[in-house]
């Protein structure tokens, strides 16, 4: 599995929040997918899980959101 940091406050717009937990700078998400913008930069799809290994939130992110992969076993 990798994960990365978020290091970006991301828009309303591109969040669904799935119990009401907001996306905020640090938190480390599971990279699920990439995939290209509208604006065509480079962007993914991840999902926030908590230590319960429960998703509380997905989100779209471009890839200069995120700080530093890291593989998580």
């Amino acid at each position: 599995m990798i994960k990365a940091r978020l290091s970006a406050d991301i828009p309303e717009n591109r969040f669904s929040s799935f119990n009401g937990r907001l996306p905020k700078i640090g938190d480390l998400v599971v990279i699920d997918q990439g995939f290209t913008f509208p604006d065509e930069k480079a962007g993914c799809l991840v999902y926030f899980q908590n230590s319960g290994g429960d998703f509380e939130y997905e989100a779209k992110v471009y890839e200069t959101e995120l700080g530093k992969n890291e593989r998580i076993v």
